[in-house]
């Protein structure tokens, strides 16, 4: 499920994250050391976006611990709730700390100034510092996973999600947009987070439990 929320939410990363990418791009090089930019990139972008989630599973794990809630009946509900926000792009109202911006604008000028082979990996590194409504999403729900392993796992799948369309267009692939029906992709954003977030919601009402058990007693 991190996965399919990676990819309805990579049309979005196309236009946040997308011209990043395209200025790591050596210009007048062999397409191959374009291709090994943007590798050490997405690289990069994986092994943050999975750390950061081993942290706030870690720390969620402690919090659900106080409160004696059952991560395992918790998260799917969570998870349900997300992609109904991304179904209905209300992450687009979530708001973004102007210090948290000014952060990642200054780290991004002094990776700028890196020797050019570690660029990529540096902006990769410092994307989950961009104040961005479907990333806080994710680690939120990173949070309520209750474990620093599965927090991980979230982490890891969200940022495989996002790497097909957004490579395809930081290779200059733009043209595929342009080919699709107005709000096409859109539709079926909405269309896959809603199918997804029903069926998650079928498998824990249809469940022996129900909504009973959230919390231990």
């Amino acid at each position: 499920m991190a996965f399919v929320a990676g990819l309805l939410t990579s049309p979005h990363c196309v236009g946040m994250c997308g011209p990043i990418g395209c200025a790591i791009l050596p210009m007048g090089k062999p397409q191959g050391s374009q291709q090994w930019a943007l590798g050490s990139y997405h690289a990069a972008r994986v092994v943050a976006y999975s750390t950061l989630g081993l942290l706030a599973g870690w720390v969620g794990s402690q919090v659900l611990d106080v409160f004696t809630l059952k991560a395992f009946r918790v998260f799917p509900w969570v998870m349900v709730a997300l992609l109904i926000v991304l179904a209905l792009r209300l992450d687009r109202y979530i708001p973004k700390p102007k210090a948290w911006h000014r952060f990642y604008a200054r780290m991004t000028l002094k990776v700028r100034k890196m020797p050019q082979p570690l660029v990529g990996a540096g902006l990769g590194l410092l994307t989950p510092f961009i104040p961005c409504g479907p990333l806080y999403l994710i680690f939120t729900l990173c949070l309520f996973s209750g474990s620093a392993l599965v927090g991980a796992e979230i982490g890891f799948g969200f940022a495989l999600g996002t790497i097909p369309l957004l490579w395809a267009g930081q290779s200059g692939y733009f043209w595929l947009k342009t080919k699709l029906p107005a709000n096409a992709l859109r539709w079926t954003q909405c269309a896959i987070a809603l199918a997804a977030a029903a069926l998650i919601s079928w498998r824990m009402l249809s469940s022996s439990n129900g909504l009973d058990g959230m919390i231990c007693h």
